[in-house]
């Protein structure tokens, strides 16, 4: 069961609901751009992390932002327990404007606990200023390797996007995992099963309940493929810029529990490249743009990255409004309207 929100009506709603929960003016904005951003374009990283308040990680103790080791090429964020968006954010901006300078520019942000989101806002925001962008998001545990029934890796997701067609950046957003968090909480509260072959149970055994699932731990999309591209990120982000890293010691670790949990310090990676490094930016773009064109020739079906979430975005934006879960709206309707008890 569903119900359809005007966009404009969502969109504040969503910001009362963070103010409420205890967000900053400033911060809600930022946040509810970047979930309204994955709404609209019809992903899972979006409204659906209201669900349940407490996934948002409200700190009354946080602090400002802080910016550590920072040259003209680079800068960590230390999030300082603010929200994963607004630190990525910031360090989104940082990139751009170092990468403008130098052509070349990497940030990492760690000392949040908070999901980033959708990562193809901020990958956007990157290539909208004429730069390559690599976008990574390290997170806590809910990812057994191949072979394993543990949670080890976060969902860990990789971003590229590259100017250049007409339609806007090429991009490509995807999760190293079968499942998400909040695809998982999306599934729960539509109260619709989980595809075969995406969860495992606390025990270890395949699972399509929603609720076991969030108990148990996520598959690596494509075996060890996918587990392979899942730690090579977790390195990129947890590690290089200075977020927990798994294992530690402890119990078994699942989803909700481990080190990376408990430490609260989940890290992310923005890298911004200048084609014009290698070659003229307009000859780039326009080769990108021809690779594209004959790629979309090849057969009727092809379909480029990105291209399904641009349809769903312009008949959302035609239509005025969004499908939403009616569970979830009922959720985030009572957010906006009573301040949250977390």
């Amino acid at each position: 069961m569903t119900a359809f929100v005007k966009i404009k009506e969502l969109d504040h709603m969503v910001y009362k609901a963070l103010r409420n929960i205890g967000y900053s003016d400033d911060d809600a904005k930022i946040m509810t751009r970047v979930m309204m951003h994955a709404e609209i374009h019809g992903n899972n990283q979006g409204i659906s992390k209201l669900y349940r308040p407490q996934d948002m990680g409200f700190n009354p103790k946080a602090g400002p932002l802080k910016f550590e080791n920072e040259t003209p090429q680079s800068v960590v964020v230390n999030g300082n327990q603010r929200s994963g968006m607004v630190a990525l954010s910031t360090a989104v901006d940082k990139v751009v404007a170092k990468a403008r300078a130098t052509k070349f520019a990497i940030a990492g942000t760690y000392n949040t606990y908070t999901s980033t989101g959708m990562l193809a806002y901020y990958a956007s925001t990157v290539a909208e200023a004429g730069l390559i962008a690599i976008v990574m998001a390290g997170s806590p545990e809910m990812v057994a390797p191949v072979g394993g029934k543990q949670a080890v890796f976060g969902t860990n997701p990789i971003c590229f996007a590259i100017p250049g067609p007409k339609e806007g950046p090429l991009i490509l957003d995807m999760a190293t995992a079968a499942a998400t968090l909040f695809g998982t909480i999306s599934y729960k509260a539509s109260g619709k099963p989980l595809p075969p072959g995406v969860a495992i149970d606390k025990h270890g055994n395949p699972t399509t309940d929603p609720s076991l699932a969030l108990e148990g731990a996520f598959l690596a999309f494509g075996g060890y493929k996918g587990a392979g591209l899942a730690l090579i990120v977790e390195l990129l982000t947890q590690v290089l810029s200075g977020g927990a890293i798994p294992g530690g010691g402890g119990p078994e670790a699942h989803v909700g529990t481990g080190r990376k949990w408990r430490e609260k310090s989940w890290s992310n990676t923005v890298i911004a490249i200048d084609p014009a490094l290698l070659m003229a930016p307009d000859r780039f773009k326009a080769r990108v743009q021809e690779v594209c064109n004959h790629v979309k020739n090849s057969g009727p079906r092809v379909t480029l990255p990105g291209e399904l979430e641009i349809k769903r975005r312009d008949e959302n934006l035609k239509a005025g409004g969004l499908n939403i879960a009616k569970g979830l709206f009922d959720n985030i309707q009572a957010l906006a309207n009573t301040k949250a008890k977390l």
